[in-house]
């Protein structure tokens, strides 16, 4: 039997299965109206949607941690397996990240779609329990281990003792939000409508966020909003540092909204110890070092943080599964 990890996030879903390279992909299809069915995958799915004209949609597979719509999903997850020489999941044995900000039938749902490809057995696993396995620490251990899992749309803090969820914490403050802020931001400054591609490259590689580092500025291009024509305008970090401050601020409350919620013993266990920021979000220069400052606490960061999820399922599974699964 072979055992398959999957981590389905609202940006990039990754699959392992076994020790085998992890596959990345981008969580999006394109999907055929006439025929009712996935045609494409990833990153060349948008590409067959313009081609196809009328024929097809741009899927977005996940939202905000649930299924944005379920057979999408089953299509995406099946060409996905196709894609490393597997034709479903038969025979199977599949644990998956269910965010703590989906309800349980958003979760039961997301299950469906494995089962459906013949997956047996299929276990959800939460995420800050995979983040925290992921950073190689001791899920099943005693001291509480806080992670901060930023994604595309969600920020996640958990904490972790005894390999359950002590405390968790969820809020819609993920990197499309600073992106969507830095976008509102040029369009007020500049009269200019970006793209989220140039709204990504302000944010990482313009915005330093933590607070000692400010003044730089760049040329940017986006459509006019007198003309829609393409123009160019000129942006600062100040003016950007401004704009992602409400995200910022929703992204701290979060944590310390997690924290409140954790017994005093784990509170104590986090102000000794700190927590760890993991997630695609993590990589923003200048993040840890600002949620450092606004907390108190120390901020750590691993390598390859976007990778922790996927695996820590796998750690997750190869300790004690029968003790942590839901």
């Amino acid at each position: 039997m072979a055992f398959i990890t999957v981590d389905i996030g609202s940006s990039q879903t990754r699959i392992q299965v076994g020790s085998e390279p992890i596959l990345v992909v981008a969580s999006e299809a394109a999907y055929d109206l006439d025929r009712k069915e996935v045609r494409v995958i990833g990153a060349k799915a948008s590409e067959e949607v313009l081609r196809s004209g009328s024929k097809a949609k741009l899927v977005k597979i996940m939202r905000q941690g649930a299924p944005a719509d379920p057979e999408a999903v089953s299509g995406f997850l099946k060409l996905a397996l196709r894609s490393i020489g597997i034709r479903s999941f038969a025979r199977s044995e599949v644990l998956f990240a269910a965010t703590t900000h989906a309800s349980q039938l958003d979760t039961a749902s997301l299950k469906r779609c494995f089962e459906d490809l013949n997956a047996k057995p299929v276990t959800p696993l939460e995420t800050p329990i995979a983040a925290t396995a992921g950073i190689n620490e001791d899920v099943l251990g005693e001291i509480g281990t806080m992670t901060v899992v930023v994604g595309e749309s969600l920020v996640e803090a958990g904490i972790v003792s005894f390999g359950k969820l002590a405390a968790r914490a969820t809020s819609p403050a993920g990197i499309a939000s600073l992106r969507n802020a830095i976008r509102e931001s040029v369009k007020i400054t500049c009269d200019l409508v970006i793209s989220e591609e140039v709204a990504n490259d302000i944010l990482t590689q313009l915005v330093d966020v933590q607070r000692g580092h400010r003044g730089a500025q760049a040329k940017i291009w986006g459509r006019s909003l007198a003309n829609g024509e393409s123009e160019s305008g000129i942006i600062t970090e100040d003016v950007i540092f401004d704009a992602i401050v409400p995200s910022l601020d929703l992204i701290t409350q979060t944590i310390i909204d997690c924290i409140s919620s954790a017994p005093n013993q784990l509170v104590t266990d986090v102000a000794d110890r700190g927590l760890w920021l993991l997630g695609g979000g993590a990589r923003l220069v200048g993040l840890a070092a600002e949620l450092e400052r606004r907390l108190g606490v120390q901020v750590h960061s691993i390598d390859e943080p976007e990778l922790a999820v996927i695996r820590g399922l796998s750690v997750v599974h190869a300790t004690a599964p029968a003790k942590i699964y839901w």
